[in-house]
């Protein structure tokens, strides 16, 4: 059994039991879901109590249903189609004189970046985004910024802002994939010291 597929399975199980406690599943089904889970564990060799394996398996923050979400949306907008549930995209009715403030702005937030001053990187970025939220690399910037600065949902959210402005803003898929690189390496980072 690969630590992949029991990465994938203790998502499944935590999916599953947080059903239970929150009660999505009906209580007369609870029963046969815990049966269910219990199964699947022990045909994966996947221990949701061992908090070692946990440890070492955990993808959180992220959680299997943010996964599922950001790959339906992915994939609605590779399709070409928009996601029923997605907000509108800003209009693009900036003044000149805005995006001149939003482009000072947003160097500004660059410049925090290299300094390693990512909170007011995320204020700066955020600033060119009131003065003009129709541009994509405003939002793929803070997305960047966030995920420097460890807040993981934040980033994922504003590279899916980035692409809900422009589907074919590739680098806005470049944030998405980082910020799940840097789950990763902080889920690794977290089994080193238990070892």
């Amino acid at each position: 059994m690969s630590e992949k597929q029991q990465r994938l399975v203790l998502s499944i199980i935590e999916f599953l039991n947080q059903s239970i406690a929150d009660g999505t599943v009906k209580q007369d089904d609870r029963e046969g879901l815990e049966v269910a889970v219990q199964c699947i564990g022990e045909a994966f060799g996947v221990d949701p109590n061992d908090e070692s394996q946990v440890g070492r398996l955990s993808i959180k923050p992220a959680s299997l249903s943010s996964l599922f979400d950001l790959f339906m949306k992915t994939r609605e907008r590779m399709s070409g189609s928009t996601p029923s549930t997605s907000t509108p995209s800003p209009a693009a009715s900036s003044s000149k004189v805005d995006k001149e403030a939003a482009e000072k702005e947003k160097e500004k937030g660059n410049k925090f970046v290299s300094a390693k001053k990512y909170n007011e990187a995320i204020e700066a970025y955020g600033r060119a985004i009131a003065l003009n939220p129709s541009n994509a690399v405003y939002y793929s910037n803070r997305a960047a910024a966030h995920s420097f600065n460890n807040d993981h949902p934040s980033a994922i959210i504003d590279a899916q802002k980035a692409l809900e402005v422009d589907s074919k803003f590739v680098k806005a898929y470049n944030r998405l994939g980082c910020v799940f690189d840097r789950i990763q390496v902080e889920s690794l980072s977290n089994l080193s010291w238990r070892i």
